[in-house]
């Protein structure tokens, strides 16, 4: 029989053997555990390079981490002066927060002034005009649809008054040509945006402008020469010649959306929905009652959307917003 020392050792032994034997799993386990972060980071990094392929097929540029992706709000306060100091101009993106249907979220006007934004920055900036964008402004009016949850509206005194501390700030910073691009058609919030530029351009002494379509001069009969304009040309379209309206979270927000933010899109959903089939003459009824003109929350054709149509829709846009302020920063 062994004696008391030799089962001592024996159990030592075993000690040891079983802790080298756990110190080895442990370091197998930590090793596969690095691996797979590695593997999964690498993952991430390719399926959020532009131009990465998605569900819906498109290749889009890409929303973002979020609204504040690419404008002033991720930039050092150091770079913010520098900026100021080089001349740069900023983009100023004003929309709503409102529901937008029971296919997508109710931030879309923001996301898409935002969107529209960071496309006509890159093109400027290729063009060598520093540009920088302001945090996007959400706080607006929605008088129609201010009857559905989620959405937002507040006092056109309020907007104007946050408007013109926006304006001021970005004075008080050195900017002196502020661009406002606007994404959401409420009449009031519009001619409230209008209103906020001519003050801030009397009171303030700035270069404040509103970025308008030809088509949007018309609607709110301006004569398309006012100091505080900055005018482009839509591309082309067949709405006009369309028989039923497609305005409101239809097939035309809906592709623009599904292209450059498809995670903010129940696409299924989206093809399951009957158009509303609403003409020109029924929009009144639409802006006094939208709960019951349309009680799903969008107005149009959002089963018909087309990312990618879209996606070029929005990106020609911004090549002819871009050449617009291009031009007014020349004649300057």
């Amino acid at each position: 029989m062994p004696n008391k020392h030799q089962e001592e050792l024996f159990i030592a032994n075993k000690v040891h053997r079983t802790s080298m034997l756990g110190q080895t799993r442990f370091l197998l386990l930590l090793l596969a555990c690095a691996l797979l972060v590695l593997l999964t980071a690498h993952s991430l990094k390719s399926s959020n390079k532009p131009g990465s392929s998605t569900a819906t097929g498109v290749f889009p540029t890409g929303g973002g981490y979020s609204i504040f992706h690419e404008t002033m709000v991720d930039m050092p306060w150091t770079e913010v002066e520098k900026a100021a100091k080089q001349d740069a101009i900023v983009l100023l993106p004003t929309a709503v927060i409102e529901e937008h249907g029971p296919h997508m979220g109710c931030g879309i006007d923001t996301y898409g002034t935002y969107m529209t934004c960071k496309l006509v920055r890159r093109e400027l900036e290729a063009q060598g005009v520093r540009t920088l964008i302001a945090p996007p402004f959400y706080w607006g009016i929605n008088g129609t649809t201010h009857v559905f949850g989620g959405t937002f509206t507040v006092r056109p005194d309020t907007m104007k008054a946050v408007l013109y501390d926006i304006f001021y700030s970005l004075k008080n910073m050195g900017f002196t040509n502020i661009f406002n691009v606007n994404m959401h058609s409420d009449g009031l919030h519009c001619v409230t945006i209008l209103q906020s530029i001519i003050d801030a351009r009397k009171s303030l002494s700035i270069n404040a402008y509103s970025v308008l379509s030809e088509e949007e001069v018309a609607r709110y009969r301006l004569k398309g020469n006012e100091p505080f304009l900055v005018v482009y040309k839509s591309p082309p379209s067949d709405e006009a010649s369309q028989q039923y309206l497609d305005i409101h979270a239809g097939a035309g927000e809906t592709g623009i959306i599904a292209a450059f933010f498809p995670d903010q899109v129940d696409t299924a959903l989206a093809k399951t929905l009957k158009p509303t089939n609403l003409n020109r003459d029924k929009v009144v009824e639409w802006l006094k009652d939208a709960r019951r003109v349309t009680p799903l929350g969008y107005l149009g054709d959002p089963a018909s959307f087309n990312p990618a149509e879209g996606k070029k829709y929005l990106e020609d846009t911004c090549k002819m917003i871009a050449a617009s302020i291009e031009r007014s920063l020349r004649k300057k």
